[in-house]
């Protein structure tokens, strides 16, 4: 009875055999080759610093046998970075279908404008074995609209600390949280003086805030430079990279200060002509470009040949002579301020201006007599020259006491000759 079993037993395995060698290659002999699948998408071009949600369509047009247990996956590569494990899950790709899913692509700022990413297949085909292959797929890269407006105002001044003022909008349809900003200026330009990054914290659509930042623009900074921001953030959940540049203005400080202020004559008289001389320095940052002197003088006083003097332009700390030419009326007399107005071109080639009040003393024209003591008198000419004139009765009375000095000397030396002739007799 064993026996037959045991002979039974062997029989059923030589009759399994074959199926047993079948199981072992998980399919016929010979293997059929694996679905001729294709992969494509729609979207051509990927925006940097953001992630793509890229569709890719599986399909299989030959009719192969169908794909089950599909999954997709991205090679990360430079500049190209996968969200999550980098991979998408399929459930099957039935004969002669197109099925859809959308992997998310990070590229970063500085990424080529042509890219290759390539596409990981993993896949069963039917129950006979799995299979995994390597698709790539080009894309063209541009900077597209971001969803946060970074803004500053566009000029500063140099050799001093600006307070550089950022303003932040949310001009998406998500909230940005996470908002991590970075600036970065030419270091020959200006020195950043608040610590970076700093963190902004977060904005819903159509919020705005502002930062500022302390920055130090060098004396000799460039006229124009940029202003690099960068910013990591998260557009609801998904991860934003922002990289702007501002374009800097730099203007100097201009600052022309008049000094030594002469009259001459020291006391115009009313109806003369004199003039106002200065020394103008530029004691500024800057130097200043087609610099004009123009008097503005009040009434009574009106300029003398041109109406203003051109000076031309200045570099710091330069002293440049100047003089204008004035005249008074006759009726003008006592103190004014005459403004004189100092008109320039900036670095940005803006017109600007300082004023520069100038004391002048109009003397009155009339000659006046000073007393000295009933001998004389002082005329006061137009010119402004004193001139003493010696008067009648001031002649007469030295003449008067010579004369009697005179006439007592000679009754004087008269009577000493006669009594020394009195003596001798």
């Amino acid at each position: 009875m064993k026996t037959r079993n045991i002979l039974g037993t062997l029989l059923l395995f030589a009759a399994l055999a074959p199926l047993l060698a079948y199981a072992g290659t998980s399919g016929p002999s010979p293997v059929p080759p694996a679905p001729a699948f294709q992969l494509s998408t729609s979207l051509l071009t990927l925006c940097k610093g953001v992630v793509n949600s890229v569709p890719i369509a599986v399909s299989d047009p030959a009719g192969s046998a169908p794909m089950t247990s599909l999954q997709l996956g991205l090679i990360a590569s430079k500049n190209i970075y996968a969200i999550g494990n980098g991979t998408v899950n399929f459930a099957n790709i039935s004969t002669n279908s197109v099925s859809t899913l959308y992997m998310p692509i990070f590229v970063s700022l500085n990424t080529s404008p042509l890219i290759s990413v390539g596409i990981t297949v993993n896949y069963n085909y039917l129950v006979l074995y799995s299979d995994s292959e390597t698709r790539n797929m080009s894309f063209e890269v541009e900077s597209c609209p971001s969803p946060l407006s970074v803004q500053t105002s566009p000029v500063v001044t140099s050799g001093r600390i600006e307070k550089l003022a950022l303003n932040l909008t949310n001009v998406g349809s998500k909230p940005l949280s996470s908002i991590s900003l970075k600036i970065s200026l030419p270091t020959q330009d200006a020195a950043i003086l608040t610590s970076q990054p700093v963190q902004v914290g977060a904005l819903v659509p159509g919020a705005r805030t502002q930062i500022g930042d302390s920055v130090f623009i060098y004396r000799n900074a460039s006229q124009s430079f940029p202003l690099n921001v960068s910013v990591n953030m998260y557009n609801g959940t998904s991860p934003v990279q922002l990289l702007d540049t501002i374009p800097l203005l730099a203007q100097g400080i201009i600052n022309l200060t008049p000094s030594s202020i002469t009259l001459s004559p020291a006391t115009p008289t009313a109806g003369s002509i004199f003039s106002v001389s200065f020394i103008l320095t530029d004691v500024g940052t800057a130097g200043a470009s087609a610099v004009t002197v123009t008097p503005m003088p009040p009434n009574g006083i009106t300029s003398y040949g041109s109406n203003s003097v051109f000076v031309g332009d200045m570099a710091i700390d330069t002293q440049t002579p100047v003089t204008v030419t004035l005249r008074s009326s006759a009726s003008a007399h006592g103190a004014y301020q005459m403004p004189v107005m100092v008109s320039y071109l900036n670095s940005l080639r803006s017109n600007q201006n300082t004023t520069v009040n100038v004391p002048v003393t109009i003397a009155s024209s009339a000659a006046f007599n000073i007393s000295r003591a009933g001998s004389g008198a002082v005329t006061v000419g137009s010119s402004g020259t004193a001139v003493y004139h010696r008067s009648s009765a001031g002649l007469l009375l030295p003449i008067v006491l010579l004369i009697v000095i005179i006439a007592l000397a000679f009754l004087y030396v008269r009577e000493r000759r006669r009594a020394r002739k009195q003596q001798h007799k």
